[in-house]
């Protein structure tokens, strides 16, 4: 392995332990305690941003990655490295992916709704969503990028990629369970099919950008399609649905501070 491989593998390496250290040290109890206190939310919004910006940030600043090896520039175009007839080609791809995924989901919601069973609501405002994310898609796009830059191989860089963000969300699950809630388990497989569905964009398109904008559609369309369903289980309220460890926000740093308050609460 040359210094030009192996420096990525180190920077990918430095993230997870960071992620699973974060992890143990931080349980539902003492993240919200530690949130109670304005010093302690800035200190998280400026930890999420360090360790999910900055850190790939500081590998491009240091020629360790590329922006090409994150997805984030092709090298076929004048638009941001794509043509215009590469954007066109790959839209329609993850428009087609999007509409195999949403529909399914939407028609298990929607059953599941008419069975009277409860259905987790996420509570989160739209500008959380967002960032949370664009902070996933960064994050799983630098945990590829390494081991792409190795084998030079999209599908198996891809999967690698997925091992090692399940690994981080295996280490949160272990440590904070699954959730007793039924919104809990919604919460874990909404974050499953999001990681499923950006490896598939990246597979197929190589496109980050395009990876985050299904990722956005994704949230926002399932978040509306639930909160209505859920007011129409006869007989009971809308079930609460906290962003899940890992889940949007990155997926990985076991929050920094991502917490379940109401696992805290419990």
């Amino acid at each position: 392995m040359t210094d030009t491989q192996l420096l990525p593998v180190i920077w990918v390496l430095a993230s997870m332990v960071i992620a699973v250290l974060t992890t143990l040290y931080f349980s539902p109890a003492r993240a919200a305690y530690f949130r109670l206190t304005v010093g302690g939310r800035v200190a998280e919004a400026v930890g999420r941003l360090v360790y999910f910006v900055g850190l790939p940030y500081a590998a491009l600043l240091t020629r360790s990655l590329s922006p090409f090896d994150l997805g984030m520039a092709g090298n076929s175009g004048p638009i941001l490295g794509w043509s215009s007839v590469d954007w066109l080609n790959q839209l329609n791809d993850v428009l087609v992916i999007g509409l195999l995924a949403l529909v399914p989901i939407g028609l298990a919601a929607q059953q599941m709704a008419r069975g009277g069973q409860p259905l987790g609501v996420d509570v989160r405002s739209t500008g959380a969503t967002l960032l949370d994310a664009a902070y996933a898609e960064i994050h799983w796009a630098f945990y590829r990028s390494a081991p792409y830059i190795i084998l030079n191989d999209v599908y198996a860089a891809t999967l690698i990629g997925l091992g090692l963000v399940s690994v981080e969300l295996l280490v949160t699950l272990v440590r904070n369970g699954l959730g007793t809630q039924p919104e809990d388990r919604q919460s874990w497989l909404g974050q499953a099919l999001l990681l499923a569905l950006s490896a598939a964009v990246f597979i197929i398109t190589r496109n980050v950008w395009l990876a985050l904008v299904l990722h956005i559609v994704f949230e926002v369309a399932i978040k509306l399609w639930s909160t209505q369903l859920a007011d129409r289980v006869p007989g009971r309220p809308a079930a609460r649905l906290d962003p899940p460890p890992l889940a949007d926000a990155g997926d990985s740093l076991a929050g920094i501070i991502i917490d379940q308050e109401n696992e805290a609460a419990h």
